[in-house]
């Protein structure tokens, strides 16, 4: 195992011996490179799969490997304090990051073979090998609010890399055994890392989690000069779709409450409706206090349109040519989580879920901080 062991690093660090994997078109002649390659050719395939296996399981030292600028970091365990890494296959164009990982890890015949882990505290020894990035922009948002609608279309832009509610950036935030310095370190090496295998796409914009609000000042005090968009909408349209199908956040999820007290476990004679206003107005209420940063504009889901989805990316310093106006003005046509549906505006629908008593209830809740975050449309400067 020893000989294999280092026969594995080897493998996943050299790019000559990844591209020589990635060339195979099929399993059997995957298995056959990587038996030649480690002078092993005696094995059976399937001894070979249970040795791979098995050395998948290992989580290794930064020491032995060199990942960076090949490998993207997708995925954190912190029970193991291990991170996950796959070979990405092309840049984002899926909603989520997690669908464009799901992609890579089914379309790349390596990635079903080969999943290297390595140690948290690596990442240092990692993150020296490549640049130290500046992401062009931050989307925040208040869920259900077009924040993958904006995303989508600007990772229609051909310099740009969308990383949308990045799993392993979550996981990071949600380990309650780093302190904020560990967060803030891990964060920059896992960002720079993410961002060095798209080199022609050197412009990143992060889309974070709805509740990632509550984690602004750890984030800002790392990247104070990014310039930032805040989504808002009408309350009861965010409510009603969440009614509809809850976001982790609204689902009474026990693992956020490290966020905010709001999201403890509901208690009991509360309604699943009040537990999402209350959980609405602490968002509310943290996005208004962050207004006053100078580099923020709030936009208003009734505001999103392809002339203001435009205006965000000059904002980012984008500046989208011609072709690729068209393109995210194609994106924007399509259901921004249903890429193959078209949209259909659906806010009447929405505001039609609820009936007067539990309007009432969200427009006395929530309305005075939604009206504290609905913006003055106006050019961007």
């Amino acid at each position: 195992m020893s000989d294999l062991f280092s026969a594995y690093c080897e493998l996943i660090s050299s790019p000559a011996q990844l591209t020589r994997c990635q060339e195979a078109t099929s399993v059997s002649e995957l298995l056959c490179v990587i038996k030649h390659l480690w002078q092993q050719t005696a094995l059976s395939d399937d001894q070979l799969i249970a040795e791979l296996a098995q050395l998948n399981q290992q989580v290794i030292s930064g020491d032995n490997i060199q990942l960076a600028g090949h490998w993207l970091p997708y995925r954190y365990h912190a029970k193991s304090r291990s991170i996950h890494w796959c070979l990405p296959a092309g840049h984002a164009t899926e909603p989520f990051q997690d669908e464009t990982i799901s992609r890579y890890r089914q379309t790349v015949l390596v990635n079903q073979f080969i999943t290297p882990k390595t140690a948290l505290s690596s990442l240092d020894i990692q993150a020296q090998a490549v640049q130290s990035i500046t992401p062009t922009g931050f989307i925040f948002h208040l869920s259900r609010c077009g924040s993958t609608l904006l995303s989508g279309c600007l990772s229609e832009l051909e310099t740009t890399s969308v990383f949308s509610e990045s799993p392993v950036l979550t996981e990071i935030l949600l380990d309650r055994t780093l302190d904020e310095t560990g967060q803030q370190q891990y964060l920059q090496h896992l960002i720079n890392l993410q961002a060095s295998v798209f080199p022609a796409r050197p412009k990143i914009v992060i889309k974070w989690n709805a509740w990632d609000i509550f984690r602004w000042k750890s984030i800002r005090a790392i990247y104070p000069q990014v310039p930032v968009i805040f989504l808002v909408r009408n309350p009861v349209e965010i409510l009603a779709s969440h009614q509809r199908s809850a976001g982790r956040h609204m689902s009474g999820d026990p693992s956020l409450a490290d966020y905010h007290p709001v999201f403890t476990v509901c208690e009991q004679g509360v309604t699943p409706l009040e537990f999402r206003m209350s959980v609405l107005a602490c968002m509310m209420q943290k996005m208004h206090t962050f207004c006053d940063d100078p580099l923020t504009m709030k936009i208003d889901y009734a505001q999103l349109n392809s002339q203001r989805i435009h205006d965000v990316a000059v904002y980012f310093g984008l500046a989208p040519s011609a072709v690729e106006k068209m393109c995210m003005m194609e994106r924007g046509r399509v259901h921004s989580k249903v890429p193959a549906h078209l949209f259909r505006a659906d806010g009447k629908e929405k505001q039609s879920l609820f009936n007067s008593i539990e309007h009432d209830k969200i427009r006395c809740a929530l309305n005075e901080y939604y009206q504290s975050l609905v913006p003055v449309l106006s050019p961007v400067i």
